[in-house]
């Protein structure tokens, strides 16, 4: 059932205020005797004659009028016989003068009675009016600026499955002691070669494996490749270069993740930096990225971690840092790319910093505990967990290691055309409208300049969805329509509508562009509609729909 709000509410209950006191006043008016007193609108009263009044007294000033005419017509008989009698005629005369006195009076209080008439007349009118500005506001305030739009042709929620609620796919099997057996499910397709990690629904940490796709609470995560150089991450016992100086050094799982940590205590004095981990080395290009993560927490207030690359010779080939506040989310960076730190509910902040190879060379990624100034006290505490160095453009998530570095592969989800896509070949009259909601949570332009999330494969061009360095664009043919965003962003509705005409329109965050553009290889034919990953990209998307035909534009306001 669909709410309006308390504003709205209020201004409905108005209108109808308004236009029942204009029905109660026109009824006042055209039915009540004697003198009646009308409302305004802002509760003021006016007081006049009513129709009745009115009629009655027009009907006494004709009944004058006829009254004048006979006296006139008994004066110029009593002129004629005046003659006759003076005194008579003196007689008739004042009486002359006396009715036409009369008729005076009476052609006054007609014109007086014409006046009001007019005047109530012209009240009349301007109550009509204003019930039917009333009427025209309140119709106004309960139409609503949007409507339901009609079933998808096609819908995948990427809620907790890959399951269709519409649309086209083989139906689901299930395998039993060795029977395949068909459900009566229809689930779009997902690929990823390895197994993958992801923070679940409830902030844990939990493994997906090959071609299990990850859901989180903004819908399916959708990740590139990646590695992981950091050795043995899983096992704080066997960090390399983790710092004599922590004394004890724990593994435990903790946090809402619950995943292993590094539980180390300072136990030795005058310590100006204590390293937890060092990676393997990364063999970079100058221009490639490099990103260091972890999740970490300390019950030292005046501490800070310190991410760092360099080269593990020693001689500073174009070494960054970038320190941490322990307990809290700020950060200091020098010659950072990009860096975040964000402090979540049990405690523990997440940080990330990403920067670039200024040379060719070998590289490190390390991670310290540090004072802000002056030394690390004895007994100051520090967790760390999640530790990951990667050779890429955006912090991904957490790729377990053991003794040798590991990679998680990129993922796809993708539908079959048939059935789904709208058109045979991309130079077919077909219109379709396309919605989903998107969260492109990191992204870094690729060399290339743009990255394609969502496309259909095959057709030159049916591009849904490409993010490039300030914007969305959308190709149907050899360019198209876009959109300024800035990178990254949180949840938000993406529509894409086609006619047949070629005309692709975009909406997205509350704009709106169009472009009409032929095909550029029109017998092209699509393969698959595909979701697919980016290195320089980290998103979620749910609630993928299709119809097969325009929706109307309260009906697109009202997709969510």
């Amino acid at each position: 059932m669909a709410t309006i709000d308390d504003d709205l509410e209020k201004a409905i209950t108005e209108g109808f205020r308004l236009a029942q006191m204009d029905i109660a006043n026109q009824d006042k008016l055209l039915s009540g005797p004697g003198d009646v007193t009308l409302s305004r609108p802002d509760g003021s009263t006016v007081t006049g004659p009513s129709w009745p009044k009115l009629i009655a007294a027009a009907t006494a000033a004709g009944t004058s009028a006829a009254a004048a005419a006979t006296s006139e017509k008994n004066a110029k008989t009593s002129e004629t016989n005046a003659n006759t009698s003076k005194n008579a005629a003196a007689s008739s005369a004042s009486a002359a003068d006396t009715s036409k006195t009369n008729a005076k009076t009476s052609e006054t209080n007609a014109k007086t009675s014409e006046t009001n008439a007019k005047t109530s007349e012209t009240n009349a009118k301007t109550s009509e009016n204003n019930a039917a500005a009333s009427l025209a506001a309140a119709q106004l305030l309960t139409s609503v600026p949007y409507e339901a739009p009609p079933f998808p042709d096609v819908w995948v929620p990427f809620n907790d499955d890959m399951r269709l609620l519409a649309g086209f796919a083989p139906y689901d099997k299930l395998t039993i002691s060795g029977r395949v057996l068909e459900l009566a499910t229809k689930s779009a397709g997902f690929t990823r070669s390895t197994t993958a990690t992801y923070i679940d629904k409830s902030g844990v940490l939990q493994i997906a494996d090959i071609n299990e796709p990850r859901f989180q609470r903004d819908g399916l995560l959708m990740e590139g490749q990646s590695t992981n150089y950091i050795l043995n991450s899983d096992d704080p016992s066997k960090w390399s270069g983790t710092a004599a100086g922590f004394g004890t050094k724990n593994t435990i799982t903790d946090g809402a993740t619950q995943a292993k940590t590094f539980d180390g205590v300072i136990n030795v004095t005058g310590i100006s930096n204590a390293m937890v981990v060092i990676s393997s080395v990364i063999t970079c290009s100058a221009g490639d990225f490099i990103t260091l993560s972890c999740r970490f927490k300390s019950s030292y207030s005046d501490g800070f971690m310190l991410f760092r690359f360099d080269a593990p010779s020693g001689t500073n080939q174009g070494q960054v840092g970038l320190y941490f506040d322990g307990t809290a989310g700020n950060t200091t960076s020098t010659s950072i790319i990009d860096a975040t730190n964000t402090l979540g509910p049990d405690g523990y902040c997440y940080g990330t910093v990403t920067c670039r190879a200024p040379v060719d060379g070998s590289y490190v990624g390390r991670i310290y505990f540090m004072p802000k100034s002056g030394t690390i006290p004895v007994g100051a505490e520090v967790f760390v967990q999640t530790v990951q160095c990667e050779k890429n453009a955006v912090p991904t998530s957490y790729i377990p290691t053991g003794s040798v570095a590991v990679t998680r592969a990129g993922e796809k989800a993708s539908l079959q055309p048939s059935g789904n896509v709208g058109y045979q070949s991309i130079g077919d009259a077909f219109s379709r409208t396309l919605a989903f909601e998107i969260a492109v949570n990191r992204y870094i332009t690729p060399n290339v300049g743009y990255a394609d999330l969502i496309r259909v494969a095959g057709s030159n061009n049916d591009i849904i969805f490409r993010a490039v360095s300030s914007s969305i664009n959308s190709y149907i043919g050899g360019s198209g329509p876009s959109v300024a965003i800035t990178y990254p962003f949180g949840k938000k509705v993406y529509v894409q509508s086609i006619e047949t005409d070629n005309t692709n329109t975009m909406y997205f965050d509350g704009k709106k562009n169009s472009r009409t553009q032929s095909p550029t290889t029109p017998t092209s034919k699509p393969t698959s509609i595909d979701i697919q990953s980016n290195p320089n990209v980290v998103f979620h998307i749910r609630n993928f729909r299709i119809w097969h035909r325009l929706l109307t534009p309260n009906q697109i306001n009202g997709l969510r």
